[in-house]
């Protein structure tokens, strides 16, 4: 994790305490926040599957309220992998499969290309669409700023404000 990323993560979890002090965030590349696909040998070199591969679910998430919160920091634009990998998640069809429903708040770079946070909403209203998701899947973008403090704190706050008017809906 880099340097920016890890700050984010901080300021993040910082400030959703102030508003829901009962919420416990983890993340990382751990066993328990991670889940893997069946392998698809022919896209290995040789045919070689190392058994540690794992899709990492989150930078950082929660179990708050009856809600899977993830949220994903890019330090540029979105890949959609950071997105696409919930899907497979989603339907039950990796190593781990959700219990409840599923937020995720992705931040990234908003200097970047927009296409690429519009194929991001196609993928998600997608994955919100098929009949074979064993959860719900609610998900936001929000612009984490670069280096300007202020458009960082606004889209934290708007995240936070996002999650908690989420979770209370579905009340």
């Amino acid at each position: 994790m880099g340097a920016t990323q890890t700050a984010f993560l901080l300021e993040f979890t910082e400030a959703f305490l102030k508003k829901a002090p009962n919420a416990s965030w983890a993340g990382g590349q751990a066993r328990a926040n991670t889940a893997s696909l069946l392998t698809h040998q022919a896209g290995r070199r040789g045919g070689l599957y190392n058994k540690a591969e794992r899709f990492e679910l989150g930078d950082l998430t929660t179990t708050f309220n009856g809600h899977k919160i993830v949220i994903e920091f890019e330090s540029k634009q979105v890949p959609i992998s950071n997105l696409l990998k919930y899907w497979p998640y989603l339907r039950g069809e990796l190593s781990s499969k959700p219990d409840c429903p599923v937020i995720i708040c992705h931040f990234s770079d908003w200097w970047s290309y927009g296409i690429y946070r519009d194929l991001w909403q196609w993928t998600l209203d997608q994955m919100q669409q098929d009949p074979k998701c064993l959860q719900s899947v609610s998900g936001c973008q929000f612009d984490h700023g670069g280096h300007d403090l202020s458009i960082r704190d606004s889209s934290i706050n708007q995240s936070i404000e996002w999650i908690l008017s989420r979770v209370a809906s579905a009340a």
